[in-house]
């Protein structure tokens, strides 16, 4: 059974897990708690059988604008519908904020996860040179919401 809530900063650790498994990243644990801090709605986990093995962290970013930081999906999670289930509940705390979009990054070389955004309605919008640390572009995408 999925179960879809809010973040907690005792879930940390399962959050670190999940980025190094699915996105082979690392980062410091205060920069989710960073992210909590600014939009505690935003940042939405994923539990399976009990176990975290996904969530999205986004926050707002302008006027009437939500941005998605990290959308992670343990590799044999995937397909299973639960990145879907995020962001639909990403999209229902949007709108009750008061938001009409939603804005992401993803690299141009994920194609399996630019087809998953555009599955949910996002279109590219603009594209990014060197957005990554390893110099890679991105394309920026977007989808408005419908309240």
């Amino acid at each position: 059974m999925l179960v879809v809530r809010n973040f907690s900063p005792t879930d940390i650790h399962a959050i670190t897990n999940v980025v190094k498994d699915s996105l082979g990243e690392i980062y410091q644990t205060s920069l989710y708690l960073t992210i909590h801090n600014l939009w505690p709605e935003g940042f939405q986990v994923a539990l399976k059988d009990g176990r975290i093995v996904a969530f999205v962290a986004a926050v707002v970013s302008g006027p009437k604008v939500a941005r998605v930081l990290m959308l992670a999906v343990r590799p044999e999670c995937r397909g299973q519908f639960i990145g879907s289930a995020l962001m639909e509940e990403l999209y229902r705390q949007c709108i009750g904020k008061g938001l009409d979009s939603v804005v992401l990054e993803v690299r141009t070389s994920n194609a399996r996860a630019r087809a998953f955004y555009e599955k949910l309605g996002f279109t590219v919008f603009d594209d990014i040179k060197k957005f990554y640390r390893n110099g890679e572009d991105a394309f920026k995408m977007m989808k408005v919401l419908q309240s």
